[in-house]
């Protein structure tokens, strides 16, 4: 009588836990601690040094890329008659979805300025404001491009601002560094 063979189970060529979605590895981070609190402490410590780190270079090239993703299709859906607002402008509609597109990153500096990471909540506004600085050209028919040619300074200015009311510490050295064509920002 032949054997059957039992079905094998495939082979794993990468990691479970390198598979996961930031989502899920929040989860099991959650589990694990749950299972393991004596790691708290260390946990705490890995955050804060994750928060206390961010490369601004990183940062306004993350912005640089993120402004330059806004799909045309996003302001076509949003500019003309609009059900419920009535006509926008195009430059209106592109205006709201650029400064949503660097919301999240402004967030994330007021929330490193809040739990007290200021140098850190620093890098990342010198990063916006440089991520802006290279896009202070935008390409014609880019979402930004609508939004208007002083766009990118005029958000530049909002997060200056914003990061003066943090009590984030901007010099004129970074100003000079990495946005020397806008001299009225520090």
């Amino acid at each position: 009588m032949a054997r059957r063979s039992s079905p094998k189970r495939p082979r794993r060529t990468s990691s479970v836990l390198g598979s996961l979605t930031s989502t899920e590895r929040g989860d099991a981070l959650a589990v694990l601690l749950a299972a393991h609190p004596e790691l708290a402490d260390e946990a705490e410590r890995i955050a804060g040094e994750l928060l206390a780190s961010p490369s601004f270079a990183e940062v306004a090239s993350e912005v640089e890329y993120t402004l330059a993703a806004v799909p045309l299709d996003a302001l076509a859906a949003r500019a003309g008659r609009v059900r419920g607002r009535g006509y926008v402008h195009e430059t209106d509609a592109a205006w709201e979805l650029v400064e949503e597109a660097i919301a999240p990153f402004l967030a994330d500096s007021e929330r490193r300025a809040a739990l007290g990471f200021r140098d850190a909540a620093t890098d990342i506004a010198i990063g916006i404001v440089a991520g802006l600085y290279q896009v202070r050209e935008p390409e014609m028919g880019s979402v930004l491009a609508y939004a208007g040619e002083d766009a990118p300074g005029e958000l530049a200015a909002v997060v200056v601002d914003r990061a003066e009311k943090l009590g984030l510490n901007i010099t004129a050295d970074d100003a000079e560094t990495y946005w020397p064509g806008w001299d009225d920002l520090q």
